[in-house]
């Protein structure tokens, strides 16, 4: 694979799967320039190469300018119907929240023709809306994050893990910057992107005025991920109503910037409604926003962590176990596993206090540790210690 090119096999294959299922659309969602349009035209050469014929595979990006005639509902229904094949249409529509009245384009295609459809959009909240209206029972989500560990040094051509691991903690995992750039440069435009999100995705769409108040408490965020936070500590920290802050955890959510993981009592075997811990999408961004992350190195590993499990396709929740605390429980298939981040445990105390929770948790579950250490992996009373970077290199 040449450097600058990275193919996203992940989220291929998830297509892939979905392929000829006729009566559900298929959406690509995921935060502002994660990749999204990237992954739908390698789509577009997956089913080329998998021998549909060019003509059955219509491939439109709507925020092409050359497609501007197209956004009108009326006009982007007939174009599609006059490129529909006799046999079954593959259908690419690329960020279609440009075309007004979308939804009900897509919902005439699934009836009128033999038609397989792909659609992107910029952000959850164009997406969920309108799906809950028009295509409840008729859609699958495809959730799309920003380059893995592994992708990042493919798409950088890195081979030394250890500074490869650096620099994805530092510049982020955007496909649009590089390890080559200048670091400025990087994190000047994962700025720009953030920006671009509070603008576009955010403000414009809530119609808030107060641009300045929503970005104090998405800096806010940045700062504290890992920790637990309410609308209530929003609230106390920004001078802000507890309403506007709610609203405000709510809109940046939608954006995709940060998810939300809410706290499972492990005892009681609930899941908790507040406070949450938040995680940032991309660290990159964070950097660009409150700073570099070796203050803090510990919480940006576990960020990273949180990212892969969800990339992984597990559902996470923080563990709550009496006063302490699992960082992660993540569940998948029927299946638990308990995941704690620490730096290192090699030193006595510090493995005491950070497997203690582990070791308390003995339900037959797989139990994790993850360390940058390179000494004293292995299994000890059934908890696995494992190098991060290994296990974000799927090792």
């Amino acid at each position: 694979m040449a450097i600058g090119i990275v193919v996203r096999e992940d989220y291929l294959r998830k297509l892939s799967g979905y392929k000829d299922q006729t009566g559900l659309v298929k959406v690509i969602t995921g935060m502002r320039r994660c990749g999204k349009s990237t992954l739908m035209r390698q789509y577009r050469e997956r089913l080329l190469e998998g021998g549909i014929d060019e003509d059955r595979v219509v491939y439109i990006d709507m925020s092409s300018k050359a497609n501007g005639h197209l956004r009108g509902e009326d006009s982007f229904y007939d174009h599609l119907i006059s490129r529909a094949s006799d046999s079954r249409t593959y259908f690419l529509l690329d960020e279609i929240q440009n075309v007004t009245g979308w939804e009900r384009v897509v919902v005439s295609l699934l009836v009128d023709v033999d038609a397989d459809i792909y659609i992107t959009g910029s952000n959850a909240y164009m997406l969920s809306t309108e799906l809950s209206t028009y295509l409840t029972g008729r859609s699958v989500p495809i959730s799309m994050l920003p380059l893995s560990f592994g992708e990042f040094m493919e798409l950088n051509g890195l081979s030394d893990e250890g500074a490869a691991f650096d620099e994805y903690l530092s510049i982020g995992s955007m496909p649009i910057v590089r390890s080559d750039m200048p670091k400025d440069d990087a994190l000047e435009i994962v700025s720009a992107t953030r920006s671009d999100i509070m603008v576009k995705d955010i403000a414009r769409r809530k119609k808030l005025t107060d641009v300045s108040a929503l970005e104090r408490v998405i800096d806010y965020l940045f700062s504290e991920i890992g920790n637990q936070i309410s609308g209530n500590s929003i609230s106390k920290q920004m001078n802000i109503d507890n309403k506007t802050a709610e609203s405000y955890l709510q809109v940046i959510r939608e954006s995709l910037m940060f998810y939300q993981v809410k706290r499972f009592d492990l005892k009681g075997k609930m899941v908790l409604t507040t406070p949450s811990k938040y995680y940032c999408t991309d660290l990159g961004m964070r950097n660009a926003s409150i700073g570099e992350y070796t203050r803090d190195l510990g919480r940006s590993v576990e960020n990273l962590v949180f990212l892969e499990l969800v990339r992984r396709g597990y559902r996470v929740h923080a563990g709550k176990l009496g006063d302490t605390e699992i960082d992660f429980v993540a569940d998948k298939g029927g299946r638990r596993e308990y995941y704690q981040v620490s730096l290192t445990v090699l030193d006595k105390d510090v493995e005491k206090r950070e497997t203690g929770s582990l070791r308390e948790m003995n339900d037959g579950n797989k139990r994790t540790i993850l360390t940058m250490d390179r000494a004293g992996l292995g299994a000890y009373g059934g908890i696995e210690r494992v190098n991060v970077i290994d296990w974000l290199l799927g090792r």
